[in-house]
């Protein structure tokens, strides 16, 4: 893939997650656990007042203003679509305001910033979306100064166990299509120069999020019924709804059989 391709497929990354699908499914912000599980994580990173914190493809900005606010802390959002940019940047300023947030439009494979720089780093459900994982986590050591921390959480799929239906546009919506398994994980960062200091099994908030999508593409599928063709403007395909409990039947079967999972990491720089 040549730079070109790259800039694409990161520009329609950034477009799927806005798009009305993702919006109406997931929620925000878009990750099993929501902002408990947020919190979470920073705890386990072991976030401390004052602290300068880079959220990776922090979205609208949900996550980084929570953890701003819950920890005392700055925290920088990168994130390459311009209009979530946007959105984070107005909600910032709204009351009751979020001063130690800020919010930046870029490459959050390739961050624009000064090296030994941050403090931590957060990655929650995207680590699985990039393109270039080891380029990825080498750039998030980068910024991190010595003794700093990363704090990952995302989708872990066993090798060969997803779906054919879930390889294509609605497993990158839920963080599936390129997802690692846990020792994928840990190899990732530990690939990285990182040392693990935690990590958690967190897939009981996955089993939560499938009821909560279940029921939202119920009440999306009697919308389609009641309105028709107009069903159409609110951006999903009727097939894909009618296949959309047996979907999340198999993902179910998928968590109890430890084949699909939801995991937290924190690891520490030298």
């Amino acid at each position: 893939m040549n730079s070109q391709e790259e800039a694409l497929a990161k520009a329609c990354c950034a477009d799927l997650y806005q798009s009305p699908l993702a919006q109406q499914i997931l929620g925000d912000p878009p990750h099993p656990g929501g902002l408990t599980l947020t919190n979470r994580l920073g705890r386990l990173m072991g976030i401390a007042p004052g602290d300068w914190v880079l959220d990776l493809a922090s979205a609208r900005g949900t996550s980084a203003m929570a953890i701003s606010r819950v920890f005392r802390c700055n925290v920088v959002g990168l994130e390459f679509g311009a209009e979530p940019v946007v959105l984070a940047c107005a909600t910032a300023s709204e009351p009751p305001k979020t001063p130690r947030a800020f919010f930046l439009r870029g490459d959050a494979e390739r961050p624009p910033m000064m090296g030994d720089s941050f403090d931590a780093v957060l990655c929650e459900c995207s680590m699985s979306l990039f393109a270039d994982k080891p380029g990825a986590v080498t750039e998030a050591v980068r910024v991190l100064k010595p003794g700093g921390r990363l704090g990952l959480s995302d989708m872990t799929v066993e090798a060969g166990a997803l779906p054919e239906e879930l390889q294509g546009y609605l497993g990158q919506v839920l963080c599936l299509a390129q997802a690692l398994n846990v020792s994928g994980y840990v190899g990732l960062l530990e690939g990285g120069g990182l040392t693990i200091t935690h990590q958690e099994d967190a897939s009981d908030q996955l089993v939560k999020i499938l009821d909560e999508v279940e029921a939202k593409l119920g009440a999306l599928s009697a919308w389609r019924d009641i309105a028709g063709q107009q069903g159409s403007e609110i951006g999903f395909g009727g097939g894909m709804l009618n296949q959309a409990p047996q979907l999340l039947q198999r993902l179910r079967g998928l968590v109890n059989e430890r084949k699909l999972g939801y995991w937290l990491f924190a690891a520490q720089k030298a």
